[in-house]
Order: C-alpha cells, then structure tokens, then sequence
C-alpha cells in the first residue's frame, strides 16, 4: 500500500519556521567565542519580533486552513495565542540582556530554552490533535524546568528547578493519563473527532475519569488551586526573567490548549466539567488573593497574584461562550504584559548587593526612584483592575461575558452569577496588597538609604514597551477587543 504524503503548505507555519531558524542561528553564534553574548538575546528579539509581524499579517488575512492530515490547525484563535506568545518573548528577552550582564558565558542556552518554551507554546495552541499538544506541552515544560534551575551555584535556584521538575513530571502524568482514557472512550484523539463521537448520552465514565485528569493536568500547569503548590517556591526561586516568563507565555499556552478541548472536543459534557470549572475559579481567585496579602516578599506576592489571575481567566471559560473565550484570550495577552512589566520593576530595582525582594526595602522609592516606581505603580494598578488601564478593560469583559451568559431570557445560571459576585470581591481584595506596595514606596520613609545600579537601557525599553501597552489597551480598548472576538467567530 502506498504511503500518502500530505501536502504542506509552508507558508503557513512561517511563524514556527521562523522560531526555529532562529534557534538555529542563536546555537551557531553561540560558539564563537569572539562575539558578545548580548548579541545572542538581540537576535531572539529579531526573530520573536518577525514571527510576531508574520503572526498578525496571517492574522489579519483571516488564514483558516488544517496541515499534516488535520494535526496542526492555522487559525485566527491560534494566531492570536501566537502573539501573545511573542511579545512575552520580546519582553523577556528584553528584561533579560541586562538582567544577565555582559559576561555570562551561558547566555546561548538561556535563549535557546527560551526559544524553544516558545516553540512549545505555539504547538499547544495550534495542536488540533491532544499528541500534538502534548507534544507541545512538554517541550515547554523541559525547556523550563532547566531555565528555572539556570543559577547552578543558587541554592534556591536548583530548589525552584527541581521543585518544578518533580510536580511538572506528576501533572504531565494525569495529563497523558486523561488522554489515554478519552481515546478509550472515544476511539480518537482528534479533537474535532472526539466532538464527533461524544454527544451528550454517549458520555461514559471512562470519558468524565479522563476529563477530570485532564483538568488536573491543566491544573498544575496554570497554576490552579489546589494544584498550586509549586508556584511561590518557583517564582521566588527561579531567576526573576523566567519567573517573569513563566508567569506569561506558558499560563496563556496551558489556557489556549485548555479551552481549545474542552471548547471544542468537550462541549456535549458542559454541565458536567462546568460545575468543577466554576468551583476552582471561586477557589483559585479566593485563595491567591487571600495569601498574596500575608507577603512580604514581592516575588511571592506576585506569585500568589498570578494564581489569582488564573482564576479570573477561568470565568472566560467558565460562561463557556464565544465571549468568554474571547475574553479570556484578551486578558491573557494584558495579563501577560502587565506581568512582566512589574517583574521587570522589580529587576530595576536591584542595588550592588542583589535585588530587592522584600516589600519594605520598597520604602521611599516613589520620590527617589521616580522612572522605577512610576512604571511599578502603572502595572499594580492594572494588575488591581483601576482605569484607565488594559487591566480593568480585562476584568471588564472577562466578567460581561459571564453575565451575559448567566442571564439569559428563559433561565438565570445563579452559579455564573455568584462567580461573578466572587470575581468583584476578590478584584477589591487584591487592591489592597496591590496599593500597599505603592503606599510602602510614596508614604514610608527608608529605613537605610541603598545605593542602586544605573538604569540598564534594554531593560527601560521592555518597560515603556509594557506600560505603553498597559495604558493604549486601557484608553483604546477596540484596537484587541475586536480582534480576540473575531479569533474565536
């Protein structure tokens, strides 16, 4: 029997070629010797910034279109995760040239993690096959369990790394122990192909056993509660750039291949993986918050507010709708920047003797400081959800979408609307600890007076970048809000 050979269209997978070119031209400079490391990172920045061009181009032109026999799937909601993907690499990559110094002989491999957690990225949110997004998944999740680890001669580095790597290998288990059971009960792993088989009164239990591993998986992975554990000791750990990394592109890709199955694959079981959806969302938001108020130190605040924010998220999903799916994409891709952004503070705030984890040492910042506390406080008031921010366009259509799905003409969903009521408490639980770094950095005096490094200039430039993007999506939200609406048409 002849083997068929699909055809390939390679222009639509450009922006993976791209990535991959550039991880190839990053590992060849990489050993000359003779050339400045820093190169290595302004060519990630290169290489992110065409991928990301061509991304919006295929975008805009509205490609639609399967390849390698309906395993990949080049879509606007694809291409949409795609750029979010790539402005968290520009961004890091742009914190990172000077968070690393001119010296440091292992700046090829940090970017070529880097490039290659990307890669992965993309293949999630492309994968129409649940291999394909495993696949995709774990070259995400090697790459940065060894970026994790990166600072050797840290203890709490390696402690970060492997702490990752333990309960990364647990949640990669239940994920492709759910895959395993899906195919038992529906004969495919295509994700358009599990749609087809499953209908409402063919759900077996095999089929909810798998659903429910599969939310575990998804769980560890963005950092969920009660499968949250990992975070705080991973962020505050971990080299400040790949906290930052970690807090952005790999929530959004483990959200684009989270909705994408239980959005598409799943629909026919809604009722059921809808009640647990709500439920973890109440928890997750609920329990960041809560615990981000009893920090001192400012990476684990963050850490605890990224969970937080993984909550919200899950309210997109929850009013399992194309607007909730829309929103969701939208306030992944705010998130994402504002995230950065303030991790990128934090960096600009380091003295001769390390950075400045503690809150307090943020005390009388505001004044002396200026640039450094004017950008942290921009992106902890977007993070809080104050106008005229993209933080509050975020929670404003996150929490829409899942009125208008909990009110409808017939019925009223009172689940969707506690969960919104839950959501609105919770965003004014977190502008306290929010504001109390800007009160701790205007309206407390230092105890001691630091002596901080100058302002690295690539550093600068990933911030105004950032909070350019924090105040244009607060002020013109339309220029996102109709291209996420018209990813998920």
């Amino acid at each position: 029997m002849p083997v068929e050979i699909p055809d390939i269209n390679w222009s639509l997978l450009m922006p993976q070629l791209v990535i991959v070119t550039t991880l190839l031209i990053v590992l060849v400079f990489d050993m000359i010797d003779a050339i400045s490391k820093k190169v290595l990172g302004w060519m990630t920045i290169v290489g992110a910034g065409i991928a990301l061009w061509k991304s919006i181009e295929m975008l805009q032109a509205g490609t639609n279109l399967n390849q390698f026999n309906d395993m990949f799937r080049i879509d606007s909601y694809s291409l949409f995760f795609n750029i979010i993907f790539l402005v968290s690499t520009i961004l890091v990559a742009l914190i990172s040239i000077s968070y690393l110094g001119r010296d440091d002989k292992k700046q090829g491999p940090y970017y070529l993690l880097v490039l290659l957690a990307t890669l992965g990225m993309m293949l999630m949110a492309a994968g129409n096959e649940l291999i394909i997004i495993f696949l995709g998944l774990e070259l995400m999740s090697l790459s940065l369990y060894v970026l994790a680890g990166y600072f050797r001669e840290s203890p709490a580095s390696s402690e970060a790394g492997m702490k990752y790597l333990l309960l990364g290998a647990f949640a990669s288990a239940f994920f492709l122990y759910g895959i395993a059971l899906i195919y038992g009960a529906a004969g495919t792993t295509s994700i358009p192909g599990i749609a087809e088989k499953l209908t409402a009164e063919s759900q077996s239990p095999l089929l909810l056993a798998g659903t429910f591993l599969l939310i575990v998986g998804f769980g560890f992975k963005v950092a969920i509660v009660p499968f949250h554990q990992w975070a705080p000791d991973v962020y505050e750990g971990a080299p400040t750039t790949i906290a930052a990394f970690i807090s952005a592109g790999p929530k959004a890709a483990g959200f684009a291949a989270f909705i994408r199955i239980f959005m598409e694959a799943l629909p026919d079981i809604q009722t059921e993986w809808g009640g647990v959806v709500v439920l973890l969302a109440m928890l997750t938001m609920t329990v960041g918050n809560i615990i981000a108020i009893a920090q001192t130190n400012i990476k684990r605040m963050l850490a605890y507010s990224s969970i937080a924010h993984a909550g919200y998220v899950l309210i997109g999903l929850a009013a399992a709708n194309s607007d909730g799916e829309s929103s969701a994409m939208l306030y992944l891709l705010i998130y994402c920047v504002m995230n950065i952004g303030a991790f990128g503070a934090v960096i600009l705030a380091r003295t001769a003797d390390g950075e400045n984890l503690m809150i307090s040492d943020y005390a009388g910042l505001g004044f002396r400081k200026p640039l450094l506390g004017g950008f942290l406080t921009l992106m902890l008031l977007s993070l809080a959800g104050f106008p005229p921010t993209a933080g509050f366009i975020g929670k404003f259509y996150i929490f829409k979408s899942a009125v208008q799905a909990a009110v409808q003409p017939d019925v009223v969903n009172t689940w969707l609307v506690s969960l919104v009521v839950v959501g609105a408490i919770n965003t004014a639980i977190s502008a306290f600890y929010y504001l109390r770094v800007v009160v701790t950095m205007y309206m407390r005096e230092p105890e001691e007076e630091l002596e901080f490094n100058p302002y690295p200039s690539t550093l600068v430039i990933g911030l105004v970048l950032a909070a350019i993007g924090v105040l244009l999506i607060g002020i013109l939200p339309s220029l996102l809000v109709n291209s996420a609406q018209n990813a998920v048409l």
